[in-house]
């Protein structure tokens, strides 16, 4: 895969490419646009999502910064590594993308859950995070708003030998990735049948076992950082419509853990603001960057 982009009095030629990286737990599949230039950045997709989901950024991005993304173990076109799913895999293959990869710190976005891996990375690598944005982050939902005794019946239904499997045969197909979409977006126009198949693409070629994995270990994926655990610049981007993850949870992630953190809500966008309403979440992230480009 390449895009490739042709200059304009306003804009500089640049290229992203697809590579895969060798890793202890097989390859991770990554984009990075040459030449480099500005400030490294880093994405890290949501659950269930991709690299792709970030396509409609990249541009913007890559006139400005170095871009870079990966598909996380268990998603995308990564490796799918036996054994259970961890929070410190995950921190290893970003960590391992960071140096081998990129050669220097970088500012590590998060969407979703990609942020509580993004906050892992950061309070374990801090040598290696130059800068953390956390785009409507999970890793607060047990702390805002513990199980109810229905979700907690749910868990323990999917976790069951056989009984989680049998859903994921059931439910691993278009459609469901199609009305799981629209329910994270509030702009449903953006829910194209291109966007579905994208997201459809690794379930059918690899199936939902990995997906069933990180759901079983839900209880497990919370955002661990501590106050004061990470001291660096932080954005907190949010959609103000997301009925999944509020932007209370924005407000909780600094009451909590990252107290020095910016916060920007979206108007008019849901769970997905770089995809729904991208203009606007570059707008928030294009300034945020050159800030910390000009006071290094």
């Amino acid at each position: 895969m390449a895009i490739a982009v042709s200059p304009t009095t306003s804009e500089h030629r640049y290229s992203v490419t697809e590579q895969h990286l060798p890793g202890a737990h097989g390859p991770t599949r990554y984009w990075a646009s040459e030449p480099r230039h500005g400030l490294p950045v880093l994405f890290i997709h949501g659950y269930a999502a991709l690299i792709d989901h970030w396509r409609p950024i990249v541009r913007p991005v890559a006139h400005h910064h170095s871009f870079y993304a990966l598909d996380l173990y268990g998603f995308g076109y990564s490796a799918r590594p036996p054994g259970p799913v961890t929070k410190a895999r995950w921190v290893e293959q970003v960590a391992t993308v960071l140096r081998e990869v990129i050669g220097e710190p970088a500012i590590v976005v998060g969407h979703s859950m990609g942020g509580m891996v993004a906050t892992e990375v950061a309070r374990c690598h801090p040598e290696l995070t130059r800068g953390l944005v956390l785009v409507n982050s999970s890793g607060m939902q047990l702390h805002e708003r513990p199980l109810t005794l229905t979700d907690e019946l749910m868990l323990n239904l999917v976790g069951a030998p056989g009984f989680g499997e049998a859903l994921v045969g059931v439910f691993a197909n278009q459609w469901v990735v199609h009305q799981g979409l629209l329910a994270a977006y509030h702009r449903k126009e953006r829910v194209t049948s291109e966007l579905v198949a994208t997201f459809s693409g690794p379930l059918q070629r690899y199936g939902g076992a990995s997906y069933l994995a990180v759901t079983r270990a839900s209880r497990e994926l919370e955002i661990d950082l501590q106050p004061g655990g990470y001291n660096g610049p932080t954005l907190l981007i949010w959609g103000a419509e997301d009925r999944s993850i509020p932007p209370s949870d924005a407000e909780a992630i600094r009451r909590r853990v990252l107290p020095q953190a910016e916060i920007a809500l979206l108007p008019a966008s849901g769970h997905c603001p770089f995809d729904e309403t991208p203009e606007a979440f570059c707008d928030v992230l294009l300034p945020w960057l050159a800030r910390l480009e000009q006071n290094a």
